[in-house]
């Protein structure tokens, strides 16, 4: 599996990605690959939290950690609580994120216009209510 750095530099690269296929038009996988930005820097959180290199996706902890929700992944990060609800653009972000699944990869071409895939993206990107830049607070 991999450890906390990868998972860290795998979310930024995620991103690189996503921006490049909205950039080609291409806005369902934009939207399919953001939500692999927030699961990955979710990730990197727990492994911090949990104060080990490598995440646990494996034996007996693999039923608790091996998952793509990203209520459950925050929940097991600690950040659950830290979502401040004064913070209503950080709120509204996380909101636009958090429908995402793996799921979506079977989705047809053009179930995600421009203007939903735009909002996706800049909610994982905006600085300083972006979901990745709040996670990377913690990470």
């Amino acid at each position: 599996m991999p450890t906390r750095n990868e998972l860290k530099e795998l979310a930024k690269l995620r991103l690189e990605e996503a921006e490049t296929l909205f950039n080609a038009g291409l806005y369902d996988g934009a939207v399919y690959i953001c939500g692999y930005v927030i699961e990955f820097a979710l990730k990197a959180r727990i492994c911090k939290l949990l104060d080990t290199n490598e995440y646990p996706s494996s034996g007996k902890l693999k039923s608790a950690y091996a998952v793509h929700n990203l209520d459950q992944l925050i929940f097991l990060s600690g950040l659950e609580n830290k979502l401040d609800p004064t913070n209503i653009e950080l709120h509204r972000n996380w909101s636009l994120t958090t429908p995402w699944s793996p799921e979506m990869r079977y989705q047809p071409r053009g179930t995600i216009s421009k203007k939903q895939a735009e909002e996706i993206l800049n909610a994982v990107r905006d600085k300083p209510n972006g979901v990745l830049k709040w996670i990377m607070k913690y990470w």
